[in-house]
C-alpha cells in the first residue's frame, strides 16, 4: 500500500485516542501525546510486590521513545512540521508513531472492558505508589523529569488516567511498542547520537545505588542505555567507588551490609551523587560477626545506625 494511503487510514484510527483531528497535528505533536500516554498508565494492585520494576519499565520504554525525537530534532527539524510528500522517511515514521498509539488505544479499551466485567477490581494505583523503595522512587522520578523536559511543552490533549491489571498485558504493551522503536530507529537512524543522550541519562542518575535499579530495568528494554549503565558500574567498582569483602561470616542474628545507605533526605534533594563523589573505595579481606553485632563496610549519608 502506498504510504500516502496508509497515512490517511491511520490518521482515521488516531481520532479516538487523541479525541481530535490527528491530520491536523504534526508528527512533534503526535510523538509528544505518545510519549505522554505513558503518563497516563496506572498499575492495578494486582501487580503486587512486583509494581516497582514493571514501573521502572515503563519509564525505560518511554525514556528510550522521547530520546528517539530529541535525537532527530523532531521539534526543531523543518522535515516534521511540514512533512513534505518526497520525504518517505518522514512519512514512514509517522506511521509508525500512529502505530504506537494505536497500541496504547487497544491496551485502554481492554482494560475499560475489565473494569466492566470486575467493577471490584478497579483500583489503578497513583504514581507516587507507596511501595516503591526510596531508590526506585527516585530513579522514577528522576526519569518522568527528563521525559517532560524532552516533550518542551509540546503536549496538547489531556488524557484519562487508566489501569493495566494483568502482567501479560503489559509485558506485551511494552514488548510492542519497542518493536515499533526499533523500526523509527532503523527508518532515521540515530545510534551513535542515542549513546551520547544516554550517557547524559546515566550521569543525571549516577549514584551508587541508582545505577543497580537502571541496569536491570533497561535489560532487554533498552540496549544503548544498558551498555552504557554496565559500563558505567563496571568503572566505577574498578576504582572510582565500591566496597568489597572477599570473605564475610555471620552467626547468631549478626548483620553484615556491604554498600552504602542513603537516607530520604539524600534522594528527595538529589544529592546522592554528590556525597558519591566525597565517599572513598573500601576493601576488606575477611569480616567476622557473632551475637547481635551490626556491621557495616560503607558510608551512611543521612541514615543513623
Amino acid at each position: 500500500m502506498p504510504v500516502r494511503n496508509l497515512v490517511a487510514l491511520k490518521l482515521e484510527a488516531m481520532a479516538e485516542i487523541f479525541g481530535t483531528a490527528a491530520g491536523a497535528m504534526s508528527i512533534a505533536a503526535l510523538l509528544s501525546n505518545c510519549v505522554d500516554c505513558f503518563e497516563y498508565i496506572q498499575l492495578g494492585r494486582h501487580f503486587g510486590r512486583d509494581f516497582e520494576s514493571y514501573q521502572l519499565k515503563l519509564d525505560i520504554a518511554r525514556t528510550r521513545l522521547g530520546r528517539w525525537g530529541e535525537v532527530v530534532g523532531i521539534n526543531d527539524d523543518p522535515r516534521f512540521v511540514s512533512e513534505a510528500d518526497g520525504d518517505e522517511a518522514v512519512q514512514l515514521a509517522r506511521c509508525i508513531i500512529e502505530g504506537i498509539a494505536d497500541l496504547f488505544e487497544s491496551a485502554r479499551k481492554t482494560s475499560k472492558r475489565y473494569e466492566l466485567r470486575t467493577p471490584k477490581c478497579n483500583s489503578g494505583t497513583p504514581t507516587q505508589h507507596p511501595e516503591m523503595s526510596p531508590v526506585s522512587r527516585g530513579l522514577h522520578n528522576r526519569l518522568r523529569a527528563l521525559a517532560h523536559q524532552r516533550q518542551k511543552g509540546t503536549t496538547l490533549i489531556k488524557k484519562t488516567a487508566w489501569a493495566l491489571y494483568d502482567g501479560k498485558q503489559f509485558e506485551k504493551l511494552v514488548s510492542q511498542i519497542l518493536e515499533l522503536v526499533d523500526e523509527l530507529e532503523k527508518v532515521l537512524p540515530v545510534e551513535s547520537a542515542c549513546r551520547k543522550l544516554a550517557e547524559l541519562e546515566v550521569e543525571q542518575v549516577a549514584d551508587e545505588q541508582s545505577l543497580p535499579a537502571l541496569e536491570a530495568a533497561a535489560k532487554s528494554l533498552d540496549q544503548v542505555l544498558l551498555d552504557v549503565v554496565t559500563e558505567k558500574i563496571t568503572n566505577a567498582n574498578g576504582g572510582n567507588f565500591g566496597n568489597f569483602v572477599k570473605d564475610a561470616a555471620a552467626s547468631d542474628s549478626a548483620e553484615i551490609q556491604v554498600g552504602d545507605q542513603y537516607g530520604e533526605a539524600c534522594l528527595v534533594l538529589d544529592l546522592s551523587s554528590f556525597v558519591v563523589g566525597l565517599k572513598p573505595f573500601n576493601t576488606i579481606d575477611r569480616v567476622v560477626a557473632k551475637g547481635s553485632a551490626r556491621v557495616q563496610v560503607g558510608s551512611r549519608f543521612g541514615v543513623r545506625f
